[in-house]
């Protein structure tokens, strides 16, 4: 088991952001839920990153990259060992090849938001599905985050990443297998950044399909309360959400936590909820739809840490 001391012997003389010893998961997470983490490490860029990782593997240190922390969820008891916090790496540029292509590069952590509004200020379509989604690139990579009928997968053009050992590569499109909110690379990989492929479109049209699909997020989605965004994949043709407020779950609360009422894939903060909480709504979730429909619904979000 590691501690907080225990990382701080080794990356004692190490330069990086900003590293937070015992800190409460709960200030950083989306939700705001979670334990201690025994150290949250801001990684400025990634030479940084490829320092501390190579440091905390070589002493068998428990390691969990993430963007913002938007779609995880840290259990009560913390995380042992240490969180590190990609926000340092957020450089956007784009690319114009003489064949017409038009590409943007994004590091794994800038925010989606950025590259919308990239997207938008170059006149470059094909990014706008990623509208209002809170996310960063590395984690939307990783995940295959989609909307719209679009998916990450249909944008990307290659992602550089770190291997398990310490090595940077570029993998290409059909090198990366893409699953439904998954894509498939190897243990202990992390995400760099990727090549997006996009094209060139007028600005009008570009804006008015981020203003419609920024209503339509208002409109639907719970914003006015700390959430994870979508809690459960949908499972083929059936809206998780249409699923969980057929089995009357709608509303249903533990502690501080709440089954939206107005989108029920969504698990919402009230206030004072816990992870314990949200949990405690997701296995209620999960177990009756088992029961009721034959259906097992798997999350969406990530779910890290000690109970």
């Amino acid at each position: 088991m590691t501690s907080d001391k225990a990382i701080r012997d080794i990356l004692q003389d190490i330069d990086v952001g900003e590293i937070l010893y015992d800190e409460p998961m709960s200030l950083h997470t989306s939700l705001a839920v979670g334990g201690k983490a025994d150290a949250l490490i801001t990684i400025g860029h990634e030479n940084q990153l490829e320092r501390v990782v190579k440091r905390l593997t070589k002493k068998q240190i428990n390691i969990f990259t993430a963007g913002n922390l938007t779609n995880v969820i840290v259990k009560d008891g913390g995380f042992r060992g240490a969180i590190l916090l990609m926000t340092g790496l957020k450089k956007i540029d784009c690319c114009y090849a003489e064949s017409g292509d038009v590409f943007i590069d994004a590091q794994a952590g800038a925010p989606l938001a950025g590259v919308v509004s990239r997207s938008l200020t170059e006149e470059i379509t094909g990014f706008e599905f990623c509208s209002g989604i809170p996310g960063s690139v590395g984690g939307a990579v990783w995940m295959n985050a989609g909307a719209y009928g679009r998916e990450m997968k249909d944008v990307i053009e290659s992602v550089d990443i770190l291997d398990a050992d310490g090595v940077k590569k570029t993998l290409k499109r059909d090198d990366i297998t893409f699953r439904y909110r998954k894509a498939c690379f190897a243990p202990a990989t992390i995400v760099l950044g990727a090549r997006f492929k996009l094209a060139k479109g007028e600005r009008s049209k570009i804006k008015a399909r981020i203003s419609e699909i920024l209503q339509w997020r208002r409109e639907k989605h719970p914003l006015e309360y700390p959430s994870a965004g979508s809690v459960f994949k949908n499972p083929p043709g059936q809206p998780a959400g249409r699923i969980i407020e057929e089995m009357g779950l709608k509303g249903m609360t533990a502690g501080g936590a709440q089954i939206s009422p107005k989108h029920a894939n969504f698990i919402v903060n009230r206030g004072n909820a816990t992870a314990a909480d949200i949990l405690t709504l997701i296995h209620v979730v999960q177990s009756k739809a088992r029961k009721e429909k034959n259906i097992d619904l798997e999350t969406e979000v990530l779910i890290i840490g000690e109970d």
